[in-house]
Order: C-alpha cells, then sequence, then structure tokens
C-alpha cells in the first residue's frame, strides 16, 4: 500500500501563548489544523500539511539524567468520509524539560507537523496523543477538504494561520525561505498582536507583469470589518508567494473570517478562514476577577450597613484585631476606604492589575459556603464561613490531602486535612458529633490552633465533643 502520510523529523516547536488555555485533569488538550497546496507537476494529489499542538505541562515528568522528560505516544488515522481505512501512523515524541517549574509553565504549546499525498476529496483524520508515563491521553477529529487544482485556471491555495513568521532554519516548518509556525487553534488573543498567513497562487499568467491581492475581514455577521488596501505585486515566482500579517490589538473579541482575493488579467481567484480574537492575558484576568467577584458586591465597594456587615464577616479570618476594631469604628464611607486598603496591603503582586489575593480569598469563602453549609438564610446565603471546616478552608486553603472516616459501631466519622506544605506539615481533626454532617474542629498541630492530644478518645459513640 502506498504511504499516504508522511512523518517529518520529529521537531517540537514551543509556542507561549498568553491567552488562557485550560487544561483537563482528565484528557489531554490537542488542537489541530491543515492546509493544502498545490504539487507543481500533479493535479492527481495535492500536498497536505497537518499541524497539531498540546499542552506540555498536562504531561507527567519523570527525573533523568539531563532533567526531567516525558514521552508522548501520538496516533494518526485518516479515513475517508464514508469511513473507509486510509492510512495510520504511529510514534513516540520525548520532552524534556530542566526543572519541574519549566515542565509546568502554563499554556506552553507543543507544535509539531506531517504531511500527506491526498487525492482531492473530503477526509476524516483522528490524532490521538497518549502520556506514557500517566496513562492519560487526548483525541481530535478534524474533517479535511481537499480541494482540486488545475494547470492551467488561476487558482490559490488554502490558508495557514502562524503564530510567528522567522527566517528559515532548515526544518519542517520552512516555506518559501521563513520558518512559518502554524496557530493550530485558529485562536489569536490580543497579546499576539499579530495575525500572520501563508498561502500561494498557482497558473499566473506569465506575459502579464503584476497580479493583484484584495485582503478583506468579515466579523461574525458577515459584515465587512476591515479592508486592507489593494496591492499590486509583480509575478516573480512560481507559485507566487502570499506572506502578510494583520495588526489584531484593536480588534474586538469574536469570530472573524479572513478573505484572500487574487485577480491576474480577466481571471480571478478567493480563499478564506476563519480566525478568532480572544482577549489578552490581562483582559481575562480583570474579566476573571468580575466573574470571581460578581456575588460580592461589598468586595468592591461598600454602600450600606449590609454590605458593611457581609464585608467583616468576609475578612473575619484574614484580619487581625486592630483592623477589625479600626474597622468597626468607621462611616460607611470610612468602611469603603478602609476595604481598598485592606485588599491593596495584601496584593501578591501589586504590578498587576487585579489583586491575586483577593481573587483567592473569595474563591475560598464561596467554596466553604457551598461546600460546608448547614443551613441557609432567606436570602439563600450559607452558613459554610462560620463553620470550622469553613473557617479552616478560607484562613488555609485546600488541603494538600484528605483522609474521610466514615461512621462505623466503634467511631464517629472523622475527617483529618492534611498541610504539607504549611509549618512544615500539620494537620487537623475534625469530628461529626451529631452524625449529621456538621463536623467541628478539635484537634490540630497547627500553631494558634485547638490543641487535644487525646482527640482519638472523642472519636468513641459515648463521647460528647465541647
Amino acid at each position: 500500500m502506498k504511504d499516504i502520510l508522511v512523518l517529518c523529523l520529529l521537531i517540537l516547536f514551543p509556542i507561549i501563548g498568553l491567552a488562557d488555555i485550560s487544561k483537563s485533569p482528565n484528557n489531554l488538550f490537542i488542537s489541530a489544523d491543515y492546509s493544502c497546496f498545490k504539487y507543481s507537476d500533479s493535479t492527481e494529489y495535492v500536498f497536505t500539511e497537518i499541524y497539531y499542538s498540546f499542552l506540555r505541562n498536562q504531561f507527567s515528568f519523570l527525573p533523568d539524567t539531563t532533567g526531567y522528560y516525558a514521552l508522548a505516544d501520538i496516533n494518526v488515522e485518516l479515513k475517508s468520509e464514508t469511513g473507509d481505512f486510509i492510512d495510520s501512523k504511529s510514534w513516540q515524541a520525548a520532552l524534556h524539560a530542566s526543572s519541574l517549574t519549566e515542565a509546568n509553565q502554563s499554556n506552553y504549546l507543543i507544535n509539531d507537523i506531517f504531511t500527506g499525498s491526498l487525492i482531492p476529496g473530503n477526509y476524516d483524520l483522528t490524532i490521538m496523543v497518549s502520556d506514557v508515563n500517566s496513562n492519560t491521553s487526548g483525541k481530535r477529529k478534524i474533517k479535511m477538504v481537499v480541494p482540486a487544482y488545475s494547470q492551467d485556471q488561476l487558482e490559490i491555495s488554502t490558508i495557514e494561520l502562524a503564530y510567528n513568521v522567522t527566517e528559515a532554519d532548515g526544518g519542517p516548518f520552512d516555506k518559501a525561505g521563513k520558518k512559518i509556525i502554524p496557530n493550530t487553534r485558529n485562536v489569536f488573543s490580543h497579546d499576539d498582536t499579530i495575525v500572520y498567513f501563508y498561502a500561494e497562487l498557482y497558473n499566473l499568467d506569465r506575459s502579464m507583469e503584476n497580479y493583484t491581492l484584495d485582503i478583506r475581514i468579515y466579523d461574525s455577521n458577515n459584515n465587512l470589518y476591515k479592508n486592507i488596501p489593494i496591492a499590486t505585486r509583480p509575478i516573480l515566482e512560481k507559485p507566487a508567494i502570499i506572506l502578510n500579517g494583520i495588526n489584531i490589538s484593536a480588534f474586538r473579541v469574536g469570530l472573524y473570517n479572513l478573505q484572500v482575493n487574487a485577480y491576474s488579467g480577466d481571471d480571478s481567484t478567493f480563499t478564506s478562514k476563519i480566525f478568532e480574537v480572544s482577549p489578552g492575558k490581562l483582559e481575562w484576568e480583570i474579566a476573571r476577577e468580575k466573574r470571581e467577584l460578581a456575588d460580592f458586591p461589598e468586595a468592591d465597594k461598600i454602600t450600606n450597613e449590609e454590605e458593611a456587615k457581609n464585608f467583616r464577616n468576609q475578612i473575619l479570618y484574614i484580619c487581625t484585631r486592630d483592623e477589625l476594631k479600626q474597622y468597626d469604628e468607621l462611616s460607611i464611607e470610612g468602611k469603603n476606604n478602609f476595604a481598598k486598603a485592606f485588599w491593596a496591603r495584601r496584593d501578591t503582586n501589586p504590578s498587576t492589575l487585579i489583586n491575586e489575593y483577593k481573587i483567592e480569598h473569595y474563591q475560598r469563602f464561596r467554596y466553604a459556603n457551598e461546600a460546608f453549609s448547614t443551613f441557609k438564610s432567606k436570602d439563600g446565603q450559607g452558613n459554610g464561613w462560620k463553620t470550622d471546616m469553613g473557617r479552616v478552608y478560607i484562613t488555609y486553603g485546600p488541603p494538600s490531602d484528605e483522609e474521610n472516616y466514615p461512621s462505623s459501631l466503634e467511631e464517629k466519622p472523622w475527617i483529618r486535612w492534611n498541610y504539607n506544605e504549611l509549618e512544615g506539615g500539620v494537620y487537623f481533626i475534625f469530628i461529626d458529633e451529631t452524625g449529621y454532617g456538621n463536623y467541628r474542629l478539635v484537634h490540630s498541630t497547627a500553631k494558634r490552633e485547638p490543641k487535644d492530644y487525646n482527640w482519638e478518645n472523642r472519636l468513641k459513640p459515648s463521647t460528647i465533643v465541647k
């Protein structure tokens, strides 16, 4: 059987994107795209580049002599649109990092490429990537439409969208003297600034000196959003190379359709590609802060006594006695100014426009109410923040691990929370004295927390926890 898919010399190229890509704990994130180009001497086959990428920090890294490594098993399968098997390939790639910190760097995309000689038509391509060290895997299926190219009509290739364009270095991403790093997601953030795109123009009339390009961008409502000035270019190479970039820093967030129109004499052709503009990291962080604090209006501004009371409850476990005393003596306006100064003092990274400490605190406060409430008031507010487990969670965050011991004839139900990074390693013991899920803190090895070194005696069903 003729090999349809051809593996390039595996080169993993990192892309550090600023837009957030969420990773799943159970499935590897994979994205993929493709581009089709005309062979100079064939109309039977179409040269097809297939690009894929995945997040490095999804993989489990193990130590080796040079730092840390992970192994990725990669399997690709190509079928016709009717499900007929055409070809498949499998290979393994090694990922390396000098440290676990480097390995866990967020939004670090690994890009790779392989090619195929395909007959024009419709295909289904499946790419599966598995982490050898953890047995987690991910799958991406894409539908491919491979166009037919003639030898005499003006035609244009599909568009390849790219993160970056640099000088060629002899690698598999090289085309037309440039290294073109594909954007497999077709998503660009405002931090990326430029959308690069590459295409090829075929069968230009060599008797003509020039050809014309008209590049337009339409929004999701098919309204013309940006019209790049028409450019007249000399006919020099064969095929003619279209390599350009569009500044998207002022684009609205949303979907766009990039359309490239080409004219040569009386002939014309066009191709198009959908791409998305997403918020930059800072925009995303600000939006996340607003989203996280949406249920807590007093976190941003205190305007009445009820909000002042709510704010006091929310900071009760993280403020000092002096701060609390000062707060209680202030007017509404004074309490509002106090709140601003309170969060500013605790901002762990003042160089950013968001307050990471504040966001994390309210995430903890919300979770405590959702997870540990034993009842809710008429307005739907839970009392989880008042419980022992809620206080510990708000104060110290989520435990490193939890040991859960259900009720038995010999013992009351109890839970142990371990905090491995706190004070060199501490734990908290909670006992459900009533059997209704209200766990009380009876002992902890943390400083300034309740101590009862005979706490195990309290597990007896006849013992009342005081």
